[in-house]
């Protein structure tokens, strides 16, 4: 005698290996292993995830944080709003006031990143027109903290995963909560 794992009912099994009782509980099983072995893929693929994956997607998440942090606000470098938001990937960068490649250490930083026009990100930054915005929006001190010397985070896979479910969770409440 065995249980049937759908409707818990014993019954004998008529060939090796039956876990249900008949065909209707057979049917049941199916949706149920396929959404089980695709959660467990789904974990599995999550752990294989190597180290430039990971930031590459904490990345992607604090810049969709930004955009959706200063939406109502000008370009941090010149003050002005995009003539078309029809360009391809749109008209707006997350920029970095201490660059990624200057300062690693400052990548996740909501201080060090506002929205930026691209053609200002891209092409024509005006560092004096950032710094001045950037010392109006957070403050002096806050700005001489960005320029001075940091440790170098060395950031583990565990700590890539929280920063980019951290800003997605973020992303989500500012969405609820302007609908």
């Amino acid at each position: 005698m065995r249980t049937c794992t759908v409707c818990l009912k014993d019954f004998t099994p008529t060939r090796m290996g039956q876990k249900v009782c008949g065909y209707r509980c057979a049917k049941k099983i199916g949706p149920l292993t396929r959404k089980s072995e695709r959660a467990a893929t789904m974990v599995a693929r999550e752990q294989q995830k190597r180290l430039p994956d990971l930031r590459k997607e904490a990345q992607k998440a604090f810049n969709e944080f930004i955009h959706a942090r200063d939406a109502d606000k000008p370009c941090i470098c010149c003050g002005k709003w995009p003539q078309s938001d029809h360009l391809t990937g749109g008209a707006w960068d997350a920029g970095h006031y201490r660059s990624r490649g200057a300062a690693i250490d400052l990548a996740f930083n909501e201080h060090n990143v506002h929205r930026q026009l691209k053609r200002c990100n891209r092409r024509a930054w005006d560092v004096a027109g950032y710094r001045a915005e950037l010392v109006r929006r957070i403050g002096l001190e806050a700005v001489i903290a960005l320029e001075g010397p940091h440790p170098l985070p060395h950031y583990t896979r565990d700590d890539l995963r929280r920063i980019r479910d951290e800003y997605k969770a973020k992303v989500r409440a500012r969405r609820i909560d302007n609908q």
